[in-house]
Order: C-alpha cells, then structure tokens, then sequence
C-alpha cells in the first residue's frame, strides 16, 4: 500500500502535465460582457457597419469560420477540427457560425493543441468561403479575420462561460485579394489622367 501511493500522485501529476487547454467556439453563446466594438461579436458581410440593427451579418453555409491559436499573434497555427458552417440563409441567427464541423460532428469544447488550463493564449477567427478555396490561405473569395484576442483556457470543473471567447469583437468580410488591387490600379490611373489634364 505504501508503494501505491507514491505511484498515484505520479500518475496524477503526469495526467495533469498532459491537460489541453479549450474553449467554446461559437459566437451564439450568452457572453457575460459587451463588444468592445458594439458588433455583438457578430461576423458581418462586405461593406456592412458592425451593427447589430442596421448591419448585415453573414449567412450561407459556403462559408466557414476557422479558429487560430498560438503564444502571440505571431506565431498563430490553423485548428482544423474546429472548421464550422455558417447558418443557412433562411436563418435569423444572421453572423453567427453553428457548432458542428464539416463532418457534421459537435465540435464543443474545442481542444486547443499547445496549451493548458489557466495559462493565457492569442487566438483569431478566420471566415472563408469554402467554394473558392479548403483553407483560409486558398481562398479566393470574400474573406475576414478577427482582431487577435488573448484568451485564457479554463479548469475542468469550471462553469461554462469561462469557456468563452470574450475577447473576440465583430467584425466583417473584405473582398477578394484581386478585387482590392483592380480598385487600386483603377484609382491610381484616374489619378494619373487627371494629373495630365
């Protein structure tokens, strides 16, 4: 008996070196403080205000929201087993992604690989539509991406809520890579033109 002893607190400090931090990731859950930004921590369509009221937030399950984590903005990593479809278009949860993966599986809580409970990470939000590209860096489409929030991984045991993202603010979709250089190009050479005038 005095020999297992030993070998339990062994075994119990090791199982809690192999914890893994998580979090909720959805933005439909009942959040316990404001939106910095006064969004609702919605995610809204191109050229949209962050408004809950007047603002236009993103529907269609083409698109999809992606969670990134690491130590800093820096160094921040995909999680692909948290990709999840945004809400039909019938829907009047407008700007808010479902918590199920493409594979149709719950993905609640979802496990953030390198991190523990209690020890602060930065995590980003990043939406694409699937249809032009499998990742956020593939896309060609519209896409968006949060500010970066940090974020800090709860204890099993604790409530809830300390699960969520309270960090994250709205925000909404850019366009395309190509559509923001042909606007570019096209005001350079009004510029140009005028300039010969």
């Amino acid at each position: 008996m005095k020999k297992l002893i030993p070998l339990l607190i062994l075994l119990g400090g090791a199982a809690s070196g192999f914890a893994q931090g998580s979090v909720t990731f959805r933005n439909s859950v009942g959040f316990t403080t404001a939106d910095a930004s006064g969004g609702g921590r919605l995610v809204y369509d191109l050229g949209s205000p962050l408004d809950p009221a007047a603002g236009v937030g993103l529907l269609g399950t083409q698109y999809v929201a992606e969670l990134y984590s690491g130590p800093d903005a820096s160094s921040l990593t995909p999680i692909v087993a948290s990709i999840s479809r945004f809400r039909g278009t019938t829907s009047t949860s407008k700007g808010k992604w479902g918590n199920s993966t493409l594979a149709g599986l719950s993905n609640d809580p979802t496990s953030i690989p390198g991190s523990a409970p209690g020890v602060p990470i930065t995590l980003q939000i990043r939406i694409w539509d699937l249809t032009t590209g499998a990742t956020f860096d593939a896309a060609t489409g519209k896409t968006g991406t949060s500010l970066p929030f940090t974020y800090t991984p709860g204890s099993p045991g604790d409530p809830p809520a300390k699960y969520y993202m309270e960090g994250m603010q709205a925000f909404a979709l850019v366009p395309e890579p190509s559509a923001i250089a042909l606007s570019v190009m096209g005001i350079a050479g009004l510029l140009l033109i005028r300039r010969r005038k």
